[in-house]
This record gives structure tokens, sequence and C-alpha cells, in this order.
């Protein structure tokens, strides 16, 4: 259902029309802006550590007469905008990200928003504050993503971010819906920056996941086969998934359940060495792996030690080894792992 707000201003005006698209500028009450609309389809959350976000607090609530001008305002994307009969106030309507419209919203500004709405709580005057804000109506999905990309350029935009924003993770989002569907589990992954409900940890980035499907790439990495690359020597994310990438990327996702099972495994005989070490006396550490520390994997799995994000790649790159060039196990995965 669509959800209707109320931006006042001192002054709107449409600038520009061209077919089914409206752009409309106001010069919008910093005091009765509405600190409730989505952020959808930013391609980042908000970061109150960040040095943008501090800025921008700082301006705001240090010289609010000057906050209008130092600003570059607030982008919306919205389904409808209607101007009031007084001419002070622009209706615009919103559909819902709930209901499967991820277009509509905050697509530039969240910082900014972010600090208007502290501001306020903080009781801070804001009546002479102004801000420009931005409504176009009319935009589809891949527009929105467009524009959201070439406007987030204040601070560095992370390849992951701008991978999603293209809609280039779609089809390991589906992937992964299926997966919890089947297990009856909620995955924690992070698909762009500053995501929220999910744990800082590497482990739980999409980069992560796609370097955890690299490695188990049998055809690419060919270690049967003399002259070709035996072993991945780099583990980057492409910036741009192609046809090519997505295609290969598509016959490795059925791979995953079984890398994430490698991962969790790996680090439960860790831990269960760590608890429970077999030569009493002895010191017991392991190379690279902290006690003082937490390890949170994508799945949800939690366990009380630190050990570096890569550490279960080489592991999960042996299992090559039992996949054809089909990308199909050998052996029954659930009878062979479990000896390993």
């Amino acid at each position: 259902m669509p959800k209707t707000f109320v931006i006042k201003g001192e002054s709107i005006s449409n600038l520009l029309s061209q077919g089914s698209h409206l752009y409309i500028v106001v010069t919008a009450r910093v005091e009765d802006f509405p600190t409730d609309i989505p952020l959808t389809p930013n391609i980042r959350e908000p970061n109150k550590k960040s040095s943008t976000y501090k800025e921008i607090f700082n301006s705001l609530v240090s010289e609010p007469k000057a906050f209008f001008n130092r600003n570059n305002g607030i982008k919306i994307s919205a389904k409808k905008a209607t101007q009031s009969a007084s001419g002070k106030e622009l209706h615009i309507e919103i559909l819902q990200d709930s209901e499967g419209y991820t277009h509509f919203g905050i697509y530039d500004g969240g910082h900014t928003l972010t600090a208007i709405n502290a501001a306020k709580n903080l009781g801070i005057d804001l009546k002479e504050a102004r801000v420009k804000v931005e409504v176009t109506c009319g935009l589809n999905e891949e527009e929105v993503a467009v524009c959201a990309l070439a406007a987030n350029t204040t601070s560095p935009v992370d390849v992951r971010s701008r991978i999603n924003a293209r809609g280039e993770y779609d089809h390991i989002k589906r992937f992964i819906s299926k997966i919890e569907s089947l297990e009856n589990k909620k995955y924690k992954i992070s698909y762009y920056q500053n995501q929220s409900g999910v744990p800082s940890d590497k482990r739980c980035s999409i980069n992560h996941i796609y370097k955890m499907l690299i490695c188990l790439d049998r055809v690419k990495y060919d270690y049967s086969t003399s002259g070709k690359l035996q072993h991945p020597t780099s583990l980057q994310i492409p910036k741009v998934m192609n046809a090519t990438e997505l295609e290969r990327i598509n016959r490795l996702l059925p791979l995953l359940p079984q890398a994430l099972e490698i991962e969790r495994e790996l680090y439960k005989l860790i831990e269960k060495h760590l608890t429970n070490p077999g030569n009493k006396g002895n010191n017991d550490t392991l190379a690279s792996i902290s006690t003082s520390g937490n390890t949170i994997l994508a799945d949800g799995s939690a366990f009380g030690f630190r050990a570096p994000a890569v550490l279960s790649l080489p592991v999960i790159a042996a299992y090559r080894a039992f996949l054809d060039s089909d990308y199909n196990w050998i052996f029954p995965f659930e009878e062979f792992s479990p000896r390993l």
C-alpha cells in the first residue's frame, strides 16, 4: 500500500517534465522534514562514524542558516507527487519495499537524512535550516540504480555496493532465499556497505561467499591438466558481472551449501581443539587464531575465537579434487565429507 509523505517548503519548482518523468525541486524546511522516508534505493546505509556524516551533522547544528548552501541535498524517487493549493507543500507517494518495490524512496542523501533526524532528537533549533530536495517521478528500477550510482560520489562506494545496485547479485539472493526456505534458517549476508542487521564479520559478506565459490571452480582451476591454471592467483571480485561471469557463478551456486558446511566444520574442529586440546600442558595455541574475539559465519554459527576470514578458503579449495568437469561430486558429499 502506498505511503504519502508531506514535504513543507518555501519554494516548489517543477523544473522539467519529459514524457512520464516529472522533476521537482523543493527548498524544504528541515524542522518539518519527514525523517521516515525509506532509504531503500540508496546503494549503502548511512554510517554515523563516517567523516561524511560528521561533517553534515556539524554543519547543520553549528550554522543551520548556511546548511542549504553547504549541503548536496536529498534526492527522492517517488511514484507520484502533488503540490498543495497553497504551494507550500509537496505530497509524495512512495510504494513500499515490503510489497516488492525497491526503487522508491531516497536514493541519495542518506547521511543528510540521518543527520537531520539526529539533530531533531537532540532538540536542536532547526527553524532557520533549509535543505534542497529533488523529487523525480516515473523512474524505473534501472534508472534509479544508475542515478544512485552517479549521485553517491561524496565518499568512496565499494565494489560490492555498486554491483548490488545494478542488480547483479539478484541471482545469488534468490538462491540464498531457496536455501533459507529449505533449511528454515535466516542467513546473514551483507550485499552493500553499512548494511544493518548483518554482523561486521567479513565471513558474512557477499565477497566471502563469492570467494568460496571461486575456490570450487573445478573447470577454471583444473589441477589434473598440465598447462592450465591449477589454483586461483587472485580472489578479487570483478567490478562488472558480465554474461560469462554470471553463467560461471550460476553453475557454482549449487555447491554453496557444501562450501558453507566445510567452513563450519573447520571452525568446529578448531573450537574442539581449543576447548579440549590433545596434549595437556603444551602450548595449545594455533597460528593466526586468537581466543580474544569471536567468529561469525553467514549461517549464523558463532565461535569464541577470532580467525582470519581467508582461513577456510584453502580447505574449501582442496575439495575441488572431488568434483567432475560438470561441477558434480564424484562421490556423494554427505558420505565422504565427514571422513575428511
